[in-house]
Order: C-alpha cells, then structure tokens, then sequence
C-alpha cells in the first residue's frame, strides 16, 4: 500500500501513531500489509501475507466507538445498512469488518450493537491478475459475459481479482 496514512486517519491519534510507529520500522509491513484488526481489551494485530504482528496496545471500547463513527464520517445512523451488513467499505476501496452484537427482528439484522471489533481490509490493486481467467468468463461469440462463481479462503484475493475483471471488460480488452 502507497500511501496508508489516509487509513490511519480513521484510527484515534494514540492507536494510528502505535500502527505508524511500527510500519515504519519495516517497510515490509507497508508493503505486505493485508489486514489491520483492532478488538477490545485486545492487542492491535497487522496482518501480513505470511505473518501477524502484534503490538502490545489493549484497544478499549471507547477507541473501538471512536474509530466506527470517524468511519462514519459521525453519522452512525447513516450508515445502519452498511452496518449491517457487517462492513463498511471507504474510500480506495478498503472494507472494514465489525463484529458486535446483533439485533435481529422477523429474522433479519436490524442493527449491531456492542461493537467489539473492527477488521480493515487492506484492497490492492494488481492490473493484469485476471488476464488468465477472461477467456473462461468471456463469451466472444454471443458478445455476452458468462454465469461465474468466484470462490476461494479468505484473503485469497477474489476482490482484487474481480475488480481487475470488471476492469478489463469495462477497458475491453478481452
């Protein structure tokens, strides 16, 4: 990730700098970067492509609170749907994960409450991932795209690779 400053922004200055501090002590983290979790009464875990690092910091409720509503530009409310749904997605595409409590009516989610962890998902862009899989979701014939199912483990890269899909049909170069 180029620039991870404009996601630490959403973090209160103690746990953003804790975060800060410690990716600039490896520039591998910056780069291999794929998760950053925050649980409360919990230490902050970076998670990279083969490896977790954990800093040593107990995240408590009202940091967890703190971090939801700047994600929610302090409109909580605004985003209900999104909340959910269990994750808000914000700007550059990055998806941030929320685990509470839910309050269900006539069987569906109305509302979470209690949040008690926040998961950001780190979105990369790799141009070029889905060159090897166009010619099996391209129907050239009938100038139609075919039924596909997308499946993997999380954190596999099925985001990332579908962008670059949508990418290159919107771009046609198929």
């Amino acid at each position: 990730m180029k620039d991870i400053g404009e996601l630490l922004s959403y973090f209160p200055n103690n746990v953003g700098n804790l975060i800060r501090n410690t990716i600039k002590q490896n520039e591998k983290i910056k780069e291999e970067l794929q998760e950053i979790r925050i649980r409360c009464n919990r230490p902050i875990i970076l998670k990279l492509r083969n490896i977790e690092i954990v800093i040593e910091y107990n995240v408590n409720e009202t940091e967890i609170m703190q971090t939801l509503e700047r994600l929610c530009n302090n409109s909580i409310y605004a985003y209900k749907n999104q909340i959910c749904e269990g994750f808000i997605t914000v700007k550059g595409g990055h998806r941030v994960g929320i685990t509470g409590t839910a309050v269900i009516e006539n069987g569906k989610i109305i509302n979470l409450k209690y949040i008690t962890s926040l998961n950001f998902r780190i979105a990369r862009e790799v141009l070029g991932c889905s060159l090897k899989i166009l010619d099996k979701i391209i129907d050239v014939k009938n100038n139609s795209i075919k039924n596909t199912l997308i499946v993997s483990p999380p954190g596999k890269g099925k985001t990332t690779m579908l962008r670059d899909v949508i990418r290159n049909i919107s771009n046609r170069n198929t």
